[in-house]
């Protein structure tokens, strides 16, 4: 039942059989639409009483917004002592942001950013678009945001989300880190899944940190992005290899993930001079996502390159 909506943001709450109160925050890709939240699948084949907080658009849900939302769910969460935070990367940030707000018992993370002000991280200009000095006033996670404990899982070799754990970790008290090894940003797509889901919760609840352990151990072998990680690992050094994985598992990336490994392997080709096969890679990338914007700017400038390279050899 929708409970809350504005411009940012929507509300849904599901009554459950869960001995707590799971809260929800959505990644980026997708969107309000009235009627679904993130991680709906799961706490409807598990029984679990939820209230998912859903963006209308990418906007790392405003503070304004959720102050406003966690009034008229009041009721709903008095009702439940018991109240696990859950989210990635977007949703993530905010399961950590709210720790307080909610009064949260636990809050599970995924691949969280500390804040998308440029200001606040120069090292991590992806989600630049996306903010607004308005809507994201003094917006980074603060130490006073922490309640309970909070678990953030994160890919250690991807180099942005390794700085902004870190710093997490440093800020907010009682914040364990959970490295799960070549999972990349889709660090939460390791854990898909119902039961391997409930057992994730449920050792953040315990805080069985052996179990989390062993959980994140066996993700990490399953996990349906393993090869596409090690297809982007062995780019630098190795790309013959890089490019056998890509011809071999290629079908069974993601789509974002085809368009990474794509866009990348073009770069490489382009500083090798090899001109034409990165603009053959650069296009089946747009042609997966037509609107990609770094995609598109670079097969223009390489289109301008290639024209002014044919006009030097023309000339002569």
């Amino acid at each position: 039942m929708l409970i809350y909506a504005d411009e940012n943001l929507e509300v849904i709450h599901r009554p459950g059989a869960s001995p707590y109160l799971l809260i929800t925050f959505n990644e980026m890709e997708i969107q309000a639409n009235g009627s679904r939240y993130w991680g709906q699948r799961f706490c409807e084949k598990a029984d679990i009483a939820a209230l998912g907080f859903i963006s209308c658009r990418p906007n790392w849900f405003p503070a304004a917004s959720v102050v406003k939302a966690v009034e008229v769910a009041a009721p709903i969460l008095r009702a439940a002592p018991e109240r696990i935070l859950y989210g990635h990367s977007q949703g993530g940030y905010a399961a950590l942001r709210y720790r307080r707000r909610f009064n949260a018992t636990t809050a599970i993370a995924f691949c969280p950013q500390v804040s998308i002000n440029p200001k606040a991280v120069p090292y991590d200009n992806r989600f630049l678009r996306h903010f607004s000095p308005d809507l994201h006033a003094n917006m980074g996670i603060a130490p006073d945001h922490a309640a309970g404990r909070a678990y953030l899982f994160y890919d250690p070799f991807h180099a942005i989300d390794r700085r902004h754990a870190e710093r997490i970790a440093q800020l907010q008290a009682e914040t364990q880190l959970v490295p799960v090894h070549m999972t990349g940003h889709g660090t939460v797509r390791a854990f898909t899944g119902t039961e391997r889901a409930l057992a994730l919760i449920n050792a953040c609840r315990a805080h069985d940190l052996a179990a989390l352990r062993s959980l994140a151990r066996s993700a990490r072998i399953e996990a349906p992005m393993r090869p596409y990680q090690n297809a982007v690992a062995a780019m630098a050094r190795h790309p013959a290899w890089a490019d056998a994985l890509h011809a071999r598992f290629g079908d069974r990336f993601a789509p974002v993930e085809r368009v990474n490994f794509l866009y990348h392997r073009a770069n490489r080709h382009i500083g090798d001079g090899n001109l034409m096969t990165a603009r053959a890679m650069l296009t089946d990338a747009l042609s997966l996502r037509p609107d990609n914007p770094a995609v598109k700017h670079r097969l223009k400038d390489l289109d301008a390159r290639i024209a002014r390279e044919e006009k030097l050899a023309n000339a002569s």
